[in-house]
C-alpha cells in the first residue's frame, strides 16, 4: 500500500511540474503571437529570443528538440513575414505539448 501511495505522490508532484513549465512556455508563445500580431517586429524578436531561452533552458520533454528547432528559426527570422510563417511550426508543436 505504501508502494501504491508513494508511486500516486510521485505522479501528482511531475503533472503538477510539468503544468508550470507549460505554462511559461504558453505565456512566452503568446507574448511572440502578440506581438507579431501587432506587426511589432522588434517586440516580436525579443519575445522569440525569451520562449527560445524558456525551451532549451526547461528539462527533458517530448518534442524538446523539434521546438528547440522550431524556436530557433522563430527567433532567426529578419522580416515580419517569415516570423509569422515560423510561429505556425511553432503552434504545430506546441500545441501537440498542451
Amino acid at each position: 500500500m505504501k508502494k501504491l501511495f508513494f508511486a500516486w505522490a510521485a505522479m501528482l508532484v511531475g503533472h503538477s511540474a510539468l503544468a508550470q513549465n507549460t505554462d511559461n512556455l504558453l505565456n512566452n508563445y503568446i507574448s511572440v503571437k502578440n506581438a507579431l500580431v501587432t506587426g511589432d517586429n522588434k517586440t516580436a524578436l525579443q519575445s522569440a529570443n525569451t520562449l527560445y531561452q524558456s525551451v532549451k533552458s526547461e528539462g527533458s520533454f517530448a518534442q524538446k528538440a523539434d521546438l528547440l528547432s522550431a524556436t530557433e528559426k522563430l527567433s532567426k527570422a529578419g522580416s515580419i513575414e517569415k516570423q509569422r510563417a515560423m510561429l505556425n511550426d511553432v503552434s504545430t508543436i506546441l500545441w501537440t505539448l498542451i
